[in-house]
């Protein structure tokens, strides 16, 4: 009985968001009260041992998909990392800002899926840093010869949610008057041993968060101070 109501549960939800947006969304004033941030401005191109390498493409998204993600989010950053042995990390960032309340969120593993990758294992990990635990998503995916270990995380407002649960956390967001900003962290390496990449994806995440100020860490990860 309790699961036959979920989908009425859900659509009440979406309805009384849809009118929220027009009777409670914040005024011009409370929407320009968030910090902006600028997504290239906030990632460095020296991390530890990492560098940036701007001369190497490495195609992650066909066109159609990155133009969706340039239509869904105000921002979206992609580079390509190296590190002194020549280990590549690949970095994809997407941010919607506070005034954009109907950014989308884009999930990897249905990205992954509609550019042909095959997903053989998914699974929710937590990754620990100084500054606390970062709730992630795990996912191995291939294509052709091409076998790619991929982490991600998903902040809404000042949380880090998990995966499935950011639209949720959006509506609650909205039916409360808010309108929250987002951002989807991703990196993945071109690797077949996944323990080998997700120890490696872990460094660079800890380098990272830990070469930025506290306020981009915020921004980033939903992590605060030590």
């Amino acid at each position: 009985m309790i699961t036959n109501r979920i989908p009425f549960v859900v659509a009440a939800l979406m309805l009384m968001a849809s009118v929220s947006s027009v009777v409670a969304r914040p005024d011009a004033a409370d929407a320009l009260s968030g910090t902006a941030i600028s997504l290239k401005a906030l990632i460095p191109k020296k991390i530890g041992d990492w560098s940036e390498e701007p001369q190497r493409i490495v195609q992650v998204v066909n066109p159609q998909a990155q133009q969706a993600l340039e239509e869904d989010y105000s921002q979206v950053l992609i580079r390509t990392y190296v590190n002194t042995k020549g280990y590549r990390i690949m970095l994809s960032l997407a941010y919607g800002s506070d005034q954009q309340p109907s950014w989308k969120i884009h999930e990897p593993e249905v990205c992954y899926s509609m550019q042909g990758f095959t997903l053989h294992r998914t699974e929710t990990s937590r990754l620990v840093t100084p500054y606390g635990e970062i709730p992630v998503r795990r996912m191995f995916t291939s294509k052709g010869t091409r076998e790619e270990p991929v982490t991600y995380w998903i902040r809404v407002g000042d949380k880090t949610v998990r995966a499935g649960q950011s639209r949720l956390t959006q509506l609650i967001s909205t039916l409360s008057g808010r309108s929250a900003d987002g951002l989807l962290f991703r990196i993945s390496s071109i690797d077949s041993d996944q323990a080998h990449a997700y120890q490696l994806q872990d460094q660079f995440i800890n380098q990272l968060i830990a070469t930025v100020p506290a306020d981009d860490r915020k921004h980033l990860s939903g992590l605060g101070d030590s």
